[in-house]
């Protein structure tokens, strides 16, 4: 069956906007953040074998229909999470993701500080740009964060935890991680994480493809 592509009502003055998925009739905000259009919430996209998506591996945390409605979205595993995006928008890549970090660091003055990895772009830590992206007052404190979270550009990045390749769930409250487009291996992807210890949005490492992460979309260019 045909499908419609999704709606994207977007206002160039508030550099904001509302995705519609034709698929199911669900609804994301939308955030502009430098030259990048960002969903303004996790996916919740439910994927089905009879809707035609070839993977279907998709939780609520803790089987909890109540972390939706505080928009928490669903945990993809990286297969899912490749295959899931309307037409016109993907799963972010590593560079996606260090596009943001840059325009936020330029637009705030704060220094630069990276750690380089394989001789690859700087995926690392000390970037300091967690405190513009998480949600307010979802966060647990932490004597070691200086800075008060104050999503400054409406990324409304939340706490939401995760779902374990053992099946467990973790860390709501404490910490949230999107999955990349990045791949290290045919097992293993990039994530990027945010932490209530920390002020940065960074990536040490990759994960097994089969951990259950958060997915934030970007508009295709």
């Amino acid at each position: 069956m045909l499908q419609m592509p999704p709606i994207l009502d977007f206002n160039d003055q508030t550099n904001t906007g509302t995705l519609f998925d034709t698929r199911d009739g669900q609804s994301y905000p939308v955030v502009k953040i430098g030259n990048q259009i960002w969903l303004a919430e996790n996916f919740r996209y439910l994927p089905s074998k009879e809707k035609g998506d070839p993977y279907e591996n998709s939780w609520v945390y803790k089987n909890n229909n109540d972390y939706l409605d505080l928009h928490y979205g669903r945990l993809y595993d990286f297969n899912t999470a490749m295959n899931i995006a309307p037409e016109g928008w993907r799963l972010p890549s590593n560079e996606d993701f260090i596009e943001l970090i840059d325009f936020i660091k330029k637009d705030n003055n704060l220094a630069i500080a990276f750690i380089i990895k394989d001789n690859n772009l700087a995926l690392g830590k000390d970037n300091q740009v967690g405190s513009y992206l998480k949600s307010v007052n979802c966060w647990k404190k932490s004597i070691n964060i200086l800075k008060s979270d104050n999503d400054k550009y409406g990324f409304n990045a939340k706490p939401v935890g995760y779902h374990s390749n053992y099946g467990y769930f973790y860390g709501a409250g404490d910490c949230t991680y999107f999955w990349s487009a990045t791949e290290d291996s045919s097992s293993y992807a990039s994530y990027w994480h945010l932490n209530y210890t920390s002020e940065d949005l960074y990536n040490y490492s990759s994960n097994d493809k089969c951990y259950g992460f958060s997915v934030r979309l970007i508009k295709d260019s």
